[in-house]
């Protein structure tokens, strides 16, 4: 019988982080750079690439690329977002581009525009893959965080979607994120028991996110102790809302990527439930991005950003670093 090690080693996936920053000031749109939201600095590429991670999923917001809907790209955001691919590509990262808007476009009138077709989406989605679709460090496209405000006509959406980039000869992977907020541990409940996407190039995955408080939400507001005090098995909590997902998409031969999980670095129990979901993971064989980095998080408790002036490792990193890929490089 394999061990966890050998068992790692035989497969292959991503481990990486996600990268905040540039899609915050949401009530602030479009905002004004370095006061309401930020595009992180090559050494948060460097830093993280040096330990060893392999993949970023970048979040952004459609609003400041694309201030009209199906109208052209902002020349300031997209030039920013082209830097950050010049810079995934020089520390060796794979970039994922990903739509941080749950559904819904603010329009300049700050009118919330909520998504009812595909055909907003696809349009803008198009505009990005003229940009990026020869681009070899970005690997995928993110449809859209965590699409709840769409809700069920989400399905029909994200595969209009998907059919007109590959109508646009665009062959990179797309990460189908679920209806509502993605939870794996209530997937198939969600989303029914069979997938949706049928892509000619068989080339998507389906992204759920986890976390491991009480209410799924990853604001962890309970102590670690009022926690536990409603879940005595919290330190295996993680596998337990994996499952779900990952057996739904071996059950439908899909592909599955975990795009957000996270801990409070303070409470060192946090980080042994961490650590056994990432020993599902692994097992699963799952690309996946840890929520999050980002040089603006100051004191935020999930935050896996380093401090003073990147010397100081966050505790959430030795769990990650020991679930890297076999390929990855060796950590610094």
């Amino acid at each position: 019988m394999y061990s966890h090690e050998q068992e790692t080693m035989a497969r292959s996936f991503l481990r990486g982080v996600n990268l905040a920053g540039a899609e915050f000031g949401e009530t602030e749109l479009p905002g004004t750079p370095g006061t309401h939201f930020t595009y992180n600095s090559e050494r948060s590429f460097q830093y993280f690439a040096e330990k060893g991670f392999t993949l970023f999923r970048l979040a952004l917001r459609w609003e400041r690329l694309q201030p009209v809907l199906r109208g052209s790209l902002d020349d300031f955001h997209l030039a920013a977002l082209k830097q950050n691919v010049t810079w995934a590509h020089a520390h060796g990262i794979k970039l994922i581009i990903e739509i941080h808007n749950f559904g819904a476009f603010l329009d300049l009138s700050g009118r919330e525009i909520i998504l009812t077709s595909g055909v907003e989406l696809a349009d803008f989605w198009l505009r990005l893959s003229d940009e990026f679709r020869n681009e070899p460090a970005v690997y995928a496209y993110d449809l859209m965080n965590e699409p709840w405000k769409a809700g069920s006509r989400w399905k029909t959406i994200s595969q209009e979607t998907l059919s007109a980039i590959r109508n646009n000869g665009d062959h990179k992977l797309i990460a189908v994120p679920g209806i509502g907020f993605s939870a794996a541990r209530t997937w198939r409940e969600t989303h029914g028991r069979k997938g949706w996407i049928r892509d000619p190039v068989d080339n998507f995955v389906y992204e759920a996110h986890q976390y491991f408080d009480s209410d799924d939400s990853g604001r962890y507001k309970l102590s670690y102790d009022e926690e536990l005090a409603c879940n005595p098995k919290l330190a295996i909590e993680g596998p337990a809302r994996l499952a779900p997902f990952a057996k739904w998409c071996e059950r439908n031969g899909a592909r599955g990527y975990l795009g957000e999980y996270g801990v409070p670095g303070g409470e060192p129990r946090w980080l042994v439930v961490l650590d056994n979901f990432l020993v599902a993971l692994d097992r699963a064989g799952m690309d996946g991005t840890y929520w999050a980095a980002g040089e603006w998080w100051g004191q935020y408790p999930l935050s896996v950003q380093p401090t003073a002036d990147f010397t100081v490792d966050k505790p959430q990193l030795a769990v990650l670093l020991r679930h890297l890929a076999a390929d990855a490089p060796a950590p610094a």
